[in-house]
Protein backbone atom coordinates (compact mmCIF):
# COMPACT_ATOMS: atom_id res chain seq x y z
CA UNK A 1 0.00 0.00 0.00
CA UNK A 2 2.81 2.34 0.91
CA UNK A 3 4.45 1.66 -3.20
CA UNK A 4 1.11 2.52 -4.29
CA UNK A 5 1.16 5.73 -2.46
CA UNK A 6 -2.30 4.92 -0.57
CA UNK A 7 -3.31 6.92 2.52
CA UNK A 8 -6.57 5.42 3.38
CA UNK A 9 -8.19 2.03 3.04
CA UNK A 10 -11.76 0.93 3.58
CA UNK A 11 -11.27 -2.44 5.46
CA UNK A 12 -14.42 -4.37 5.34
CA UNK A 13 -15.35 -5.62 8.51
CA UNK A 14 -15.12 -9.30 9.61
CA UNK A 15 -16.68 -9.69 12.94
CA UNK A 16 -15.12 -13.15 13.59
CA UNK A 17 -11.42 -11.66 13.19
CA UNK A 18 -10.67 -10.54 17.04
CA UNK A 19 -9.85 -7.19 17.74
CA UNK A 20 -6.50 -7.81 17.82
CA UNK A 21 -5.84 -8.82 14.16
CA UNK A 22 -7.51 -5.38 13.72
CA UNK A 23 -5.81 -3.31 16.58
CA UNK A 24 -2.12 -4.56 14.75
CA UNK A 25 -3.27 -3.65 11.54
CA UNK A 26 -3.97 -0.50 11.97
CA UNK A 27 -1.14 0.35 14.34
CA UNK A 28 1.06 -0.75 11.14
CA UNK A 29 -0.87 1.24 8.72
CA UNK A 30 -0.84 4.37 10.47
CA UNK A 31 3.25 4.21 11.51
CA UNK A 32 2.83 4.60 7.55
CA UNK A 33 0.95 7.69 7.27
CA UNK A 34 -2.17 5.52 5.87
CA UNK A 35 -5.98 6.05 7.80
CA UNK A 36 -7.90 2.76 8.11
CA UNK A 37 -11.93 3.09 7.81
CA UNK A 38 -14.34 0.46 9.13
CA UNK A 39 -16.19 -0.36 5.78
CA UNK A 40 -20.01 -2.79 5.75
CA UNK A 41 -22.99 -2.33 4.30
CA UNK A 42 -25.92 -4.16 2.18
CA UNK A 43 -28.71 -3.32 0.19
CA UNK A 44 -31.06 -4.08 2.86
CA UNK A 45 -30.04 -2.02 5.59
CA UNK A 46 -32.63 1.02 5.19
CA UNK A 47 -35.23 -1.64 5.23
CA UNK A 48 -35.43 -5.14 6.14
CA UNK A 49 -31.64 -5.52 7.39
CA UNK A 50 -32.09 -3.08 10.51
CA UNK A 51 -30.77 -5.69 12.82
CA UNK A 52 -27.47 -6.52 10.85
CA UNK A 53 -27.10 -2.70 10.78
CA UNK A 54 -27.33 -2.37 14.33
CA UNK A 55 -25.36 -5.14 15.23
CA UNK A 56 -22.33 -3.48 12.58
CA UNK A 57 -22.85 0.01 14.81
CA UNK A 58 -22.40 -2.09 18.17
CA UNK A 59 -19.10 -3.78 16.87
CA UNK A 60 -17.50 -0.43 16.26
CA UNK A 61 -18.32 1.22 19.23
CA UNK A 62 -17.25 -1.51 21.22
CA UNK A 63 -14.02 -1.49 19.63
CA UNK A 64 -13.56 2.19 19.56
CA UNK A 65 -13.90 1.94 23.27
CA UNK A 66 -11.97 -0.87 24.20
CA UNK A 67 -8.61 -0.34 22.23
CA UNK A 68 -6.04 2.66 22.75
CA UNK A 69 -6.40 5.60 20.38
CA UNK A 70 -3.86 5.14 18.07
CA UNK A 71 -5.45 1.62 17.07
CA UNK A 72 -8.97 3.17 16.39
CA UNK A 73 -10.55 3.33 13.24
CA UNK A 74 -10.30 6.90 11.41
CA UNK A 75 -13.57 6.70 10.05
CA UNK A 76 -16.79 4.66 9.41
CA UNK A 77 -17.22 4.07 5.58
CA UNK A 78 -21.01 2.85 4.62
CA UNK A 79 -21.41 0.67 1.21
CA UNK A 80 -25.30 0.00 1.16
CA UNK A 81 -26.49 0.60 -2.73
CA UNK A 82 -30.27 0.45 -2.06
CA UNK A 83 -31.28 0.29 -5.87
CA UNK A 84 -30.02 -3.51 -5.80
CA UNK A 85 -33.57 -4.57 -3.83
CA UNK A 86 -35.44 -5.92 -5.95
CA UNK A 87 -38.41 -3.79 -4.98
CA UNK A 88 -36.88 -0.59 -6.29
CA UNK A 89 -38.52 -0.17 -9.39
CA UNK A 90 -42.01 0.01 -7.95
CA UNK A 91 -41.03 1.16 -4.00
CA UNK A 92 -38.01 3.55 -5.11
CA UNK A 93 -39.51 6.74 -3.04
CA UNK A 94 -40.21 4.59 0.16
CA UNK A 95 -37.05 3.30 -0.16
CA UNK A 96 -35.15 5.94 -0.81
CA UNK A 97 -37.05 7.52 2.33
CA UNK A 98 -36.04 4.64 4.36
CA UNK A 99 -32.31 5.50 3.03
CA UNK A 100 -31.69 8.91 3.30
CA UNK A 101 -32.62 8.15 7.36
CA UNK A 102 -30.49 5.67 7.38
CA UNK A 103 -27.46 7.89 6.20
CA UNK A 104 -28.70 10.49 8.97
CA UNK A 105 -28.94 8.37 11.68
CA UNK A 106 -25.48 6.64 10.67
CA UNK A 107 -24.10 10.29 10.63
CA UNK A 108 -24.94 10.93 14.44
CA UNK A 109 -23.51 7.34 15.38
CA UNK A 110 -20.52 7.44 13.73
CA UNK A 111 -20.07 11.69 15.14
CA UNK A 112 -20.86 10.03 18.56
CA UNK A 113 -17.43 8.07 18.20
CA UNK A 114 -15.76 11.41 16.99
CA UNK A 115 -14.85 9.98 13.87
CA UNK A 116 -16.85 10.89 10.28
CA UNK A 117 -19.12 9.24 8.00
CA UNK A 118 -18.47 8.33 4.27
CA UNK A 119 -20.59 6.56 2.16
CA UNK A 120 -21.10 5.34 -1.87
CA UNK A 121 -23.29 6.59 -3.79
CA UNK A 122 -23.34 5.91 -7.82
CA UNK A 123 -22.96 9.12 -10.42
CA UNK A 124 -26.79 9.16 -11.29
CA UNK A 125 -28.41 9.21 -8.05
CA UNK A 126 -28.30 13.46 -8.85
CA UNK A 127 -31.01 12.39 -11.63
CA UNK A 128 -33.40 10.29 -8.53
CA UNK A 129 -35.67 12.51 -6.44
CA UNK A 130 -35.03 12.85 -2.27
CA UNK A 131 -38.08 13.31 -0.32
CA UNK A 132 -36.85 16.93 0.28
CA UNK A 133 -37.69 18.14 -2.99
CA UNK A 134 -33.84 18.19 -3.91
CA UNK A 135 -31.71 15.28 -5.55
CA UNK A 136 -31.32 12.24 -3.45
CA UNK A 137 -27.11 13.05 -4.40
CA UNK A 138 -27.90 16.20 -2.69
CA UNK A 139 -29.62 15.44 0.34
CA UNK A 140 -26.64 12.72 0.77
CA UNK A 141 -23.70 14.67 0.30
CA UNK A 142 -25.32 17.40 3.04
CA UNK A 143 -25.58 14.53 5.44
CA UNK A 144 -22.36 12.59 5.10
CA UNK A 145 -18.86 13.87 5.70
CA UNK A 146 -17.01 12.00 2.61
CA UNK A 147 -18.60 10.58 -0.08
CA UNK A 148 -17.42 8.43 -2.68
CA UNK A 149 -18.88 8.97 -6.59
CA UNK A 150 -19.40 5.19 -7.79
CA UNK A 151 -18.49 6.79 -11.11
CA UNK A 152 -16.74 3.32 -12.85
CA UNK A 153 -15.81 5.02 -15.90
CA UNK A 154 -12.52 4.14 -17.72
CA UNK A 155 -12.15 7.91 -19.59
CA UNK A 156 -11.72 10.79 -18.23
CA UNK A 157 -12.91 13.32 -20.68
CA UNK A 158 -16.13 13.45 -23.09
CA UNK A 159 -20.03 13.40 -22.59
CA UNK A 160 -19.70 9.55 -20.90
CA UNK A 161 -15.89 10.22 -18.63
CA UNK A 162 -15.18 10.68 -15.13
CA UNK A 163 -14.99 14.55 -15.65
CA UNK A 164 -18.87 15.11 -16.97
CA UNK A 165 -20.34 12.82 -14.47
CA UNK A 166 -18.97 13.55 -11.49
CA UNK A 167 -19.87 17.06 -12.42
CA UNK A 168 -22.49 18.22 -9.87
CA UNK A 169 -21.71 15.67 -6.94
CA UNK A 170 -18.27 17.57 -6.99
CA UNK A 171 -20.26 21.06 -7.39
CA UNK A 172 -22.37 19.66 -4.41
CA UNK A 173 -19.39 18.52 -2.22
CA UNK A 174 -17.75 22.72 -2.85
CA UNK A 175 -21.48 23.50 -1.69
CA UNK A 176 -21.67 21.48 1.36
CA UNK A 177 -18.35 21.42 2.19
CA UNK A 178 -18.20 17.41 2.01
CA UNK A 179 -15.18 15.64 0.86
CA UNK A 180 -15.47 13.82 -2.69
CA UNK A 181 -13.83 11.07 -3.77
CA UNK A 182 -14.25 9.32 -7.50
CA UNK A 183 -14.25 5.94 -7.53
CA UNK A 184 -12.12 3.62 -10.18
CA UNK A 185 -13.20 -0.25 -10.92
CA UNK A 186 -10.13 -2.58 -11.34
CA UNK A 187 -12.07 -5.44 -11.27
CA UNK A 188 -12.94 -6.79 -14.18
CA UNK A 189 -16.39 -5.65 -15.58
CA UNK A 190 -19.27 -7.42 -17.78
CA UNK A 191 -21.16 -4.13 -18.03
CA UNK A 192 -19.50 -2.79 -21.33
CA UNK A 193 -15.92 -1.40 -22.25
CA UNK A 194 -16.02 1.37 -20.94
CA UNK A 195 -16.47 0.62 -16.88
CA UNK A 196 -13.03 -0.88 -15.48
CA UNK A 197 -9.38 0.04 -15.98
CA UNK A 198 -8.98 -3.72 -15.81
CA UNK A 199 -7.85 -4.51 -19.55
CA UNK A 200 -6.57 -1.17 -19.69
CA UNK A 201 -3.52 -1.59 -17.04
CA UNK A 202 -2.35 0.50 -14.22
CA UNK A 203 -0.35 2.85 -16.82
CA UNK A 204 -3.28 3.83 -18.59
CA UNK A 205 -5.55 4.39 -15.60
CA UNK A 206 -3.14 6.80 -13.91
CA UNK A 207 -2.74 9.20 -17.23
CA UNK A 208 -6.53 9.00 -16.94
CA UNK A 209 -6.49 9.99 -13.41
CA UNK A 210 -3.86 12.86 -14.28
CA UNK A 211 -5.96 14.07 -16.81
CA UNK A 212 -8.63 14.69 -14.24
CA UNK A 213 -6.12 16.63 -12.32
CA UNK A 214 -4.78 18.95 -15.16
CA UNK A 215 -8.62 19.52 -16.49
CA UNK A 216 -9.43 20.87 -12.51
CA UNK A 217 -6.31 22.28 -10.93
CA UNK A 218 -8.13 24.11 -8.50
CA UNK A 219 -10.04 20.92 -7.65
CA UNK A 220 -8.39 18.87 -3.94
CA UNK A 221 -9.35 15.63 -6.26
CA UNK A 222 -9.28 12.06 -4.51
CA UNK A 223 -9.43 8.87 -5.93
CA UNK A 224 -10.97 5.79 -4.75
CA UNK A 225 -9.40 2.15 -6.36
CA UNK A 226 -12.01 -0.43 -6.02
CA UNK A 227 -10.42 -2.70 -5.13
CA UNK A 228 -7.11 -3.27 -3.81
CA UNK A 229 -6.41 -7.41 -5.01
CA UNK A 230 -7.31 -6.66 -8.69
CA UNK A 231 -5.55 -3.07 -8.35
CA UNK A 232 -1.95 -5.08 -7.56
CA UNK A 233 -2.83 -7.50 -10.07
CA UNK A 234 -3.53 -5.13 -12.68
CA UNK A 235 -1.21 -5.17 -15.88
CA UNK A 236 1.09 -2.15 -16.24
Amino acid sequence: MKDKQIDRVYLQINRDIPFQAYQQFIKNAESADIAVYALDGNRTWATSGQTEYEIFWDWCARYQQQVPEEERFSGIHLDVEPYLLPDWGENQRNIVKQYEEMVNDAASRAHSLNVPLGVDLPFWFDEIDSVNNESLAASLIQAADEVTIMAYRNIAEGANGLIQLTKTERQLGNEFSTQIEIGLETMPSKEGKYVSFANKGEAYMMEEINKMRQAMPDESLRFSIHHFDSWVNMKK
